[in-house]
């Protein structure tokens, strides 16, 4: 492994996976996170985790990033989200 890629900026994002959530919308953002995460980019790395209701449901789709809880976050909102976070463009064909 070489240096650059153990010195990778490592961006966490929770998505919840609850009912609520996951109808609201977060069933597309992991599509997008997924395709966010697998993209090769040697600075930065994402790592995606779903989580369990955590009762916000009436503020949801809600997604962790970073340790920062974002409350009605749709793909669009995501991807500008991601693209803040890791300082680049985010979501498929690098469109914000």
């Amino acid at each position: 492994m070489s240096e650059h890629v153990r010195d990778r900026k490592t961006i966490s994002v929770v998505i919840c996976m609850g009912s609520s959530c996951f109808a609201r919308g977060n069933n597309r953002n992991i599509e997008l996170l997924q395709s966010f995460a697998d993209r090769p980019d040697p600075a930065v790395r994402v790592e995606p985790r779903g989580h369990l209701c955590e009762g916000l449901c009436r503020s949801g789709p809600n997604i962790v990033i970073d340790g920062r809880l974002h409350h009605e976050v749709d793909p669009v909102a995501l991807a500008g989200l991601l693209n803040q976070a890791t300082g680049g463009p985010a979501g498929p064909g690098g469109a914000a």
